[in-house]
């Protein structure tokens, strides 16, 4: 399909062709067509309430081979639409014009965490439990705003004892950190819409050499969970805003408590933190 034609001119050129089921999906597009960007055609047919193949066939209505290509093209196109900056002017706006106050902002948090908890799947959350525990090291890998999150995790680990090496910077010292990695290890890695290519090409190096990659990522259908062995998918909130990290920092924090829940021995190391000022004889003066 030719991608300057948009997706909202198409659906509107086609829509008076279009059975009742296909004009369910072409309702909610014109609708939120950014919403097509984050779905699997199960996903999209069981919250209209139509078959899986019926989202399928009106993509291939619209003139792509499929939904996965329907899928990318709004992706692109979001990426064309929606930088940063007019994420964070969008939600300013909102603010100037009273439309969002402080309370509003605090409740929209509390409203994404309990949608962002329904959409982690609670069979992969424990797949991720069982590869960080059988690691022998941890590779955390992750850019821009994901580096916040990738240092609060080493942190939680170190204090554990669990071998971790983050992998935030980017360049040649991205890569040589890498080479690190063998099949007894897991690559965590944490991405977003704009996922970083360093993160991308780490999991495709990962997969070639039989290391298991964990991603902690927007959608199940994202560039980095198509790549990943286990997905912890983690809502941050309408795609046009400036988003939260309150639901991944969330199901980090749940991901280190269950980890030290499985294993005594992680107690045992934080537990020992407290004995530093005795075995080093300071009694906990400077």
């Amino acid at each position: 399909m030719n991608e300057s034609v948009k997706i909202l001119d198409r659906v509107r050129e086609v829509y008076p062709s279009l059975s009742k089921s296909q004009r369910l999906i072409a309702d909610s597009i014109l609708e939120n067509w950014e919403n097509t960007a984050f779905v699997s055609p199960r996903e999209l047919g069981e919250r209209l309430g139509v078959s899986e193949t019926t989202v399928i066939r009106f993509a291939k209505t619209l003139g792509y081979s499929g939904f996965s290509e329907l899928r990318e093209h709004s992706q692109n196109l979001i990426k064309e639409k929606l930088t940063p900056a007019e994420k964070m002017s969008a939600t300013v706006q909102k603010i100037k014009s009273g439309e969002t106050t402080f309370d509003r902002l605090l409740t929209n948090e509390v409203e994404n965490l309990k949608n962002g908890i329904s959409k982690v799947s609670a069979e992969e959350f424990y797949k991720a439990v069982d590869l960080i525990e059988n690691a022998q090291r941890v590779f955390i890998a992750g850019q821009g705003v994901s580096e916040a999150l990738c240092r609060f995790l080493e942190f939680r680990f170190r204090r554990m004892q669990i071998d971790t090496r983050p992998v935030t910077v980017g360049g040649k010292a991205f890569y040589e950190t890498l080479l690190l990695m063998n099949d007894r290890d897991v690559l965590f890695g944490i991405g977003f819409f704009r996922c970083s290519q360093d993160i991308l090409r780490s999991f495709d190096y990962a997969r070639k050499k039989g290391i298991s990659t964990i991603a902690l990522t927007h959608s199940s259908v994202s560039e980095l969970a198509l790549k990943s062995e286990v997905t912890l998918v983690a809502n941050r909130g309408p795609v046009s805003l400036l988003n939260s990290l309150v639901v991944p920092m969330a199901i980090l924090n749940a991901l280190v408590l269950y980890i030290a829940e499985r294993d005594e021995e992680k107690l045992k190391a934080l537990k020992k933190l407290d004995e530093i000022p005795d075995i080093f004889g300071f009694n906990g003066k400077h």
